[in-house]
């Protein structure tokens, strides 16, 4: 038998295979970019705190409930509303 029918034999098992992982665990479809989605996120967190680190002495970084790496497919729409005098509510000078 040659490398290559050797080599097609053994992709076609794991295609096999990750299909039937796939009907058993449905949620298995997505998880090579959910891992990549989370490993983007925790280098960002990481590059933030080395930031941190090496401009202020310490590696405290305070992330909210806000803190995200936006998609670059989310666009954010600004309210047409909004006046002058909504920007400076409560403000008095």
């Amino acid at each position: 038998m040659s490398a290559a029918a050797t080599a097609q034999k053994l992709f076609g098992s794991l295609k096999a295979a990750k299909q039937a992982a796939i009907t058993a665990v449905p949620s298995l479809e997505h998880f090579g970019s959910d891992l990549w989605n989370e490993g983007a996120r925790l280098v960002t967190q990481g590059s933030m705190e080395f930031a941190s680190a090496l401009f202020s002495g310490h590696a405290f970084v305070p992330y909210g409930p806000g803190q995200y790496t936006p998609s670059h497919d989310h666009v954010p729409q600004q309210d047409e509303t909004r006046t002058a005098e909504h920007e400076r509510a409560g403000i008095e000078r």
